[in-house]
């Protein structure tokens, strides 16, 4: 398809602006929709070309705010606007997109899509996926947008395996929480961003309440009896922050805890990594690092649901994998704290760690298991550290990336008596 320019439109917009829309069937407002689809597509092509512009009259004056131009001339907020001043960024970047977008073949929100799957990477992150701009505008002109999403955060894992931990630690670090009260309504109003494990765990234990509330058939206090999914989220909340679930905590003295979501995933790639044909999903829009599935495969919060290369599920994660109450009871009586040298944080708050790796073949025997705290835990999995046990005595070696020197520990029980 040719790119569309304002001529080719009047025929249409004359047909659009005169019909009876009353006497309409179904095929008739499929027809004139997808006329209208073109008219957006030759009126967000223009607001992009005069948005671009407005960023080189920027670049030359720093009065001219091409987001506060947008806004004001446009009557949108300045979140719309800086979404259109991100557009342009995205297609100088992928300008396969923006032909496709001029000739109709794909809508705004196919590049809102592409742009927010590739926001939280840096300029040159954002140019090497941007190589792959051929194979985007394929499957934008052949998916809905939210798939398009899901595809081009796939081939950023794909690209971008090595930069996982980093990029979650920077999320980790940007996150927050804000509360006010709305002066028109008078309802306390919450915001905040959370990195996507955190954000894992949070909608994995709202879902849960949520289920709850749906078996228990709980009616809102209007006494309605229609409750929308944002009002039962809400009454979900409300239920997690007011009333303590035991199953729902974390420590190691917990035996088995609630599955709060579950991961998908192939066999292959929670081995050796991101493959073409790789699978995870987690059921949410929420992406997590291959190394961070893996350091989560030994707790009990997420459950790993383990692909073979059939398809075929080989393994819940559910019974072999989690340390028994016993263990983790030997393990408290041995460990007073992390297992890690100097580390203070209480065994109660730490996570049976697996020596040699759940996910490849390591057994959830005693002489494999050590406590480990959350931070700890992440350094082991996804920040390269490397453990080793001895099967009498029970000595932790650990190894840093890059470093010669070994640190050793021995639990304190096995101190005492020796």
């Amino acid at each position: 398809m040719s790119e569309i320019h304002a001529s080719d439109l009047m025929p249409t917009m004359r047909r659009i602006d005169s019909v009876d829309t009353s006497q309409l069937t179904t095929e008739a407002i499929r027809d004139l929709l997808a006329g209208l689809s073109q008219v957006s597509a030759w009126v967000e092509t223009q607001k992009l070309s005069l948005t671009k512009r407005l960023q080189q009259l920027a670049s030359k004056s720093p009065s001219v705010v091409p987001a506060e131009v947008l806004a004001s001339s446009l009557g949108v907020t300045r979140s719309d606007a800086k979404r259109g001043v991100a557009r342009v960024e995205t297609l100088s970047l992928v300008p396969q997109l923006g032909s496709a977008l001029s000739q109709g073949n794909v809508s705004v929100a196919h590049v809102d899509a592409v742009t927010q799957a590739m926001a939280h990477l840096s300029l040159a992150e954002k140019k090497k996926v941007a190589t792959r701009g051929e194979w985007m505008n394929m499957v934008a002109t052949h998916a809905s947008p939210e798939n398009l999403a899901r595809a081009v955060r796939h081939a950023v894992q794909q690209l971008h395996t090595d930069a996982g931990l980093t990029q979650l630690e920077q999320q980790r670090r940007r996150m927050y929480l804000r509360h006010w009260v709305d002066r028109d309504t008078g309802m306390v109003c919450l915001r905040g961003e959370f990195d996507p494990e955190t954000g894992l765990h949070i909608v994995g234990r709202l879902q849960n309440a949520v289920e709850r509330l749906m078996r228990q058939g709980n009616k809102a206090s209007t006494g309605s009896e229609a409750q929308t999914p944002d009002h039962l989220r809400a009454l979900g909340l409300h239920a997690l922050v007011t009333n303590a679930d035991p199953d729902s905590a974390a420590p190691i003295t917990s035996a088995y805890m609630r599955a709060e979501v579950s991961v998908v995933i192939d066999l292959k790639t929670l081995q050796s990594g991101i493959h073409r044909q790789s699978i995870i999903h987690t059921g949410t829009d929420v992406d997590l690092p291959i190394e961070t599935i893996r350091r989560i495969a030994c707790e009990a919060k997420i459950i790993p649901v383990v692909l073979g290369g059939d398809g075929v599920v080989l393994d819940l994660g559910r019974s072999n994998r989690l340390a028994s109450r016993h263990q983790r009871r030997a393990l408290e009586s041995m460990h007073k704290t992390c297992a890690i040298p100097d580390c203070q944080v209480p065994v109660a708050q730490c996570q049976p760690h697996h020596i040699n790796f759940w996910h490849l073949g390591g057994p959830t025997d005693m002489d494999n298991l050590v406590p480990l705290c959350a931070q700890h835990h992440r350094l082991v999995h996804e920040g390269g550290w490397k453990l080793t046990l001895d099967s009498i005595g029970r000595k932790l070696h650990v190894r840093e990336p890059g470093g010669r020197r070994v640190r050793t520990s021995i639990p304190e029980s096995v101190r005492l008596r020796q």
